[in-house]
């Protein structure tokens, strides 16, 4: 019985597997199998995981920069120099919405911004302003092209004929109103401007779903926070923090501090694989120059995409890392106390125009005060100064871009570092280190006189002194500022001799300060032939004598000046000078410092011998000058080293007076601070002994 049904089951599977119908109702069977099997793996045991990624199905995501904080600016005392200031910024990207509800939305944000007083993007006012009438894009002598040019855009898609029925600011508005955008008549010509502002922006700038578009560059906290509140009402419209330098009254160390500007292209070119983007702000001049990779900061990244409503959202976000704080060696009490007494000495000198050697035009100079032992600097004024906080005004504040103008236009140039960039002939203040040379080479001895009888022949030339002096020796002659001694010590040096040991000194020369400096140029052969190309002047023991005394082609900075004296001072240890005591992280730990400067230098290998001589010259010039003796004899007797200077400029002849210098340190003994004074046009260097009192009054105040 088994054996007869199981011969048909045989029969009956033969036929099935034989039948083309079987393996098509097999494959049937798998597909729809793995169908089932798929549909139940995405539901059930990973539904929830793909419905949260569900509305992450963007069509692309864009990384957008995060801009970091920059670094604060301190004095060496911890007073606030330079800082930033926290303010918002409103951003727009495109969102699907009617026009009608989208020009109401631009309506009610500019008309937010302006009753907040909040800072926004007007590119149009640039063409139209809001009262109609042509803007700034159309001044000057190429008005016509610029107009044409302009016009020919906006006609872009229309009729090319519609430009000639434009022929002033009120066509051109009606024009865009109307055909361009669109705009409904119920608004005023006033609504309707401002509906523009942003139409225009979007319209020929573009609006991009991803990446936002700036609206507002300096919106307030109000502001922010009614459109936080109100996201709602307006779609697409974003937040975030900006960065705002500030400079808390700061001026008088404006020239040392400098200031933040846009990134130029050629700077953005430069610079763009540090990182810099091209609507940087960076530092300019200064220390916001010098000092730009520590306080620029490390921008962070925010990657953003559209969900499927149309929503930009953050997928990752890697947070700035704010810029490191620089405090620097300048004592901002003391900067302050150098600009006041300088500016006063200079108005007290100019009232005194006699019209002989004074023609009251004293208008300008600088001071440098530096720690002899450390190459601090602990002040660099500058007289006139600026404002820095111009430059980092709004285009929108008129009066500051034309502060900006005015400015690099004043020709006393207040833009002008003298202390680093000012180059002056320097008089009697190099004959300390004329003395140094001379001794050093065994051309003189401390106790050698020369005879000066007013007046010596040198070759064909007459040289004078200021007064007649007889035999005299080393110290008198630096404390009587004797000309014929170091003319003769000079020539007995001989240029080259002479020239090497001031290139020693660092004068002429860049002193390696982290701000902009000039070199200046040394009084000697070479120089002669760079400056008097086409003549047929031999270098002759008369220039010699010029440069023993500091003319002829001598000029050189304050800062040079500073520190030279304070390589006589310190016992002939040549320092680098430097403004940037230390670099502070956001944790408060030590990034950088200058202790190595601070403890470095090159030995100029002069004889203590020698340079106790000189010094004690300079000690008596402190003490003998009358007006010197004046402002230093408040300090103990002989507690300050001094030489003035008052090298003449060549044009005293046509009503224009000699300068007046001042190198000096103290204490004397046991010297501590090293200052330069140079007064433009200041007639006489005993001038400037006030300002070194003064200064030596701020700093010396706990002990007197």
């Amino acid at each position: 019985m088994f054996a007869k049904y199981w011969k048909i089951v045989k029969r009956e599977l033969k036929r099935m597997i034989t039948s083309p119908h079987f393996y098509a109702g097999l494959m049937v069977f798998v597909v729809s199998a793995v169908m089932i099997g798929r549909l139940y793996d995405l539901q059930i045991r990973q539904g929830d995981a793909l419905n949260s990624q569900a509305g992450q199905t963007a069509l692309s995501t864009a990384e957008l920069t995060v801009k970091a904080r920059r670094g604060d600016i301190y004095d060496r005392n911890g007073v606030l120099l330079a800082t930033t200031r926290v303010a918002y910024q409103v951003n727009m990207v495109n969102y699907k919405m009617e026009q009608a509800d989208r020009d109401a939305m631009y309506l009610a944000l500019i008309e937010l911004f302006e009753q907040n007083n909040d800072v926004y993007t007007n590119n149009l006012k640039r063409y139209i302003t809001p009262n109609l009438e042509w803007g700034s894009a159309f001044d000057g002598e190429n008005r016509e092209k610029a107009l044409n040019n302009w016009l020919n855009t906006i006609v872009s898609g229309f009729s090319k004929s519609d430009k000639e029925n434009i022929k002033t600011a009120r066509d051109a508005y009606d024009y865009l109103r109307n055909k361009v955008f669109e705009l409904d008549e119920k608004y005023t010509d006033a609504q309707a401007y401002k509906i523009m502002i942003i139409r225009y922006q979007t319209h020929f700038f573009g609006l991009s779903y991803l990446r936002p578009t700036t609206i507002a560059t300096d919106v307030c906290k109000e502001t922010m926070e009614y459109l936080s509140a109100r996201y709602f009402d307006f779609p697409g419209i974003t937040t975030e923090e900006a960065y705002y330098r500030v400079y808390q009254d700061a001026a008088a160390a404006s020239h040392l501090i400098g200031y933040v500007r846009a990134i130029s292209d050629s700077e953005y070119q430069e610079m763009k694989d540090q990182g810099y983007s091209n609507d940087d702000l960076i530092g300019k001049i200064g220390i916001e120059k010098a000092a730009e990779s520590d306080l620029r900061g490390v921008n962070g990244t925010r990657v953003v995409y559209r969900d499927a409503n149309g929503i930009v959202r953050t997928e990752s976000y890697t947070p700035p890392v704010r810029g490191n704080d620089v405090y620097l060696t300048i004592d901002y009490n003391l900067q302050k106390e150098c600009v006041s007494i300088l500016e006063k000495t200079l108005a007290d000198i100019a009232a005194g125009k006699n019209g002989y050697n004074n023609f009251g035009d004293a208008a300008a100079g600088s001071v440098v005060v530096m720690n002899v032992k450390t190459a601090e600097v602990l002040a660099m004024a500058n007289y006139p100064y600026y404002d820095n906080s111009i430059f980092i005004a709004p285009s929108t504040d008129k009066e500051a871009q034309q502060a900006i103008v005015d400015l690099f236009a004043d020709p006393t140039s207040p833009s002008l570092n003298r202390a680093t960039q000012g180059l002056y002939p320097v008089g009697s203040t190099i004959k300390p280190l004329i003395s140094v040379a001379a001794l050093m080479e065994g051309k003189i001895s401390v106790n050698q006189t020369i005879n000066c009888t007013h007046t010596i022949q040198i070759g064909t030339q007459t040289h004078a002194c200021l007064g007649y002096h007889g035999q005299i020796a080393l110290k008198s002659a630096l404390a009587r500022s004797c000309n014929i001694y170091f003319y003769e010590a000079g020539i007995r040096t001989g240029i080259d001799t002479l020239d090497a040991w001031i290139k020693k000194f660092g004068l002429g020369e860049k002193t390696g300060i982290e701000i902009s400096e000039y070199a200046g140029s040394r009084s000697n052969p070479e120089t002669m032939e760079q400056r008097e190309e086409d003549t047929t002047h031999v270098w002759s023991d008369s220039d010699t004598a010029q440069t023993s005394i500091g003319q002829l082609y001598t000029l050189f900075t304050p800062l040079q000046l500073c520190n030279y004296t304070s390589a006589l001072a310190n016992g002939g240890i040549l320092k680098t000078p430097y403004l940037i005591k230390s670099v502070i992280n956001g944790e408060g730990a030590v990034v950088s410092d200058n202790v190595a400067k601070a403890e470095g230098g090159t030995n100029l290998g002069v004889s203590a011998y020698i340079l106790n001589a000189v010094r004690e010259g300079m000690k008596a010039m402190a003490r003998e000058n009358a007006a010197a003796n004046a402002v230093f004899s408040k300090f103990p007797y002989g507690f300050v080293a001094a030489k003035s200077g008052t090298p003449e400029t060549g044009l005293e002849a046509f009503g224009e007076s000699s300068h007046g210098l001042m190198i000096c340190y103290a204490p004397a003994d046991d010297p501590e601070i090293a200052i330069s004074i140079v007064l433009e046009h200041g007639v006489f260097g005993s001038n400037a002994a006030p300002i070194a009192g003064r200064i030596m009054e701020v700093y010396f105040s706990d002990r007197f």
